[in-house]
């Protein structure tokens, strides 16, 4: 159980860390041999795909953190039952799209895999690059799922809660 708990808390920011800290460092080893006349050529890819991966895991945390980009104006416009069905129109919106990536996401991955490309310098399949978004979008939806889930749980906590006041 203390398991599921810390990857529920802490899985987007330590994959998004240790993504950023590995583009960091790459990065840096490019500039600094760079400097000294002995470019890699792999480091440009490896940090461009570390990127790609940190953007879809960074989206997953997002959702986590309810910090998307939304239309603040139009949520002060509702209050209580208002407010809580925009909140889930919107998961639910949001989730419809998240589901057509993943879908679309998986068909290239069943043909990205049966044609055996690799990437150009590293020579990883390049499977591993264009799965990100896919596995981005699968943790969106089971994010957006438990929002959705504790949009509920908050909805009826106030509600309750109104019932108790006018007793």
């Amino acid at each position: 159980m203390k398991v599921i708990k810390w990857l529920d808390n802490y899985l987007e920011k330590s994959i998004c860390a240790v993504l950023l800290s590995s583009m960091t460092i790459i990065i840096t080893l490019q500039l600094i041999l760079r400097w000294t006349g002995l470019p890699l050529d792999w480091t440009e890819e490896i940090a461009r795909y570390c990127f790609v991966w940190l953007i879809y895991i960074a989206c997953s945390y997002g959702v986590k953190e309810r910090a998307h980009i939304k239309v603040d104006a139009v949520m002060l416009l509702f209050r209580g039952k208002g407010k809580f069905i925009v909140q889930v129109v919107s998961n639910v919106l949001f989730a419809i799209f998240a589901a057509v990536i993943t879908y679309q996401g998986v068909l290239l991955l069943i043909k990205m895999g049966s044609s055996g490309q690799v990437s150009p310098a590293v020579q990883i399949p390049m499977v591993v690059p264009y799965s990100s978004y896919t596995i981005g979008f699968i943790m969106v939806l089971i994010r957006l799922v438990q929002d959705t889930l504790l949009l509920f749980k908050e909805e009826k906590k106030r509600v309750s809660g109104k019932k108790e006041d006018k007793e």
